[in-house]
């Protein structure tokens, strides 16, 4: 039997999700990214029939197409406002605010590096990098879990250093989680063009 990591790496990321959608009892949350999925599914059978289906290889490869629009509908939707200025609280567990906060922080940090080498398309290396950056979204689960797992960590320590309750969650976290995916994912797309 040939156990595939990558594949165990988005079962353990849907899983993950899973605890932090228990903890927090919205099921709403649930909905969402089971909404996302069927969307993205059938989005994907008119685009490119037989290939991209809700149950296809690369729909249970990539959890976190429909995972993140979740998140961010989660925080948008539970968010209320600590007396510090720009920190909020989702809840009273640590887990659900710590996971949704990463994946949004993930999933605007890729969105804006796609968006800027759109910008610059056809010009320099823009040609060679979407390519890997669709890789890195699409076909890479364990670097997506990786990312959000030291994410959620970097998160817990700036609360903890910061003598914060662990639910709670700032703007600037996102933001400074954001510029970390950014330069993983640069230094991700740069390094493959140069070993292809």
């Amino acid at each position: 039997m040939n156990i595939r990591p990558d594949l165990c790496c988005a079962a353990a990321y849907a899983a993950l999700f899973a605890a932090a959608v228990w903890q927090s009892r919205r099921i709403g949350w649930l909905l969402a990214a089971v909404f996302c999925w069927l969307a993205a599914g059938f989005a994907g059978m008119w685009l490119l029939p037989r290939m991209l289906a809700p149950f296809s290889t690369v729909m249970l490869y990539a959890p976190q197409l429909y995972i993140v629009p979740a998140c961010l509908l989660f925080l948008a939707a539970n968010a209320r406002r600590t007396d510090e200025v720009s920190y909020y609280t989702a809840g009273n567990r640590a887990l659900p605010v710590r996971f949704a906060a990463a994946a949004v922080a993930m999933g605007l940090g890729h969105a804006l590096v796609t968006g800027l080498v759109w910008l610059r398309y056809p010009e320099g290396m823009t040609p060679r990098a979407l390519p890997f950056l669709a890789d890195l979204i699409l076909l890479q689960p364990v670097y997506w879990l990786g990312m959000q797992l030291l994410l959620m960590a970097l998160f817990s320590l700036h609360n903890r250093i910061a003598a914060r309750a662990p639910s709670v969650f700032g703007i600037r976290q996102i933001q400074g989680g954001m510029l970390v995916v950014m330069l993983a994912q640069a230094v991700y797309a740069v390094s493959m063009m140069r070993w292809r």
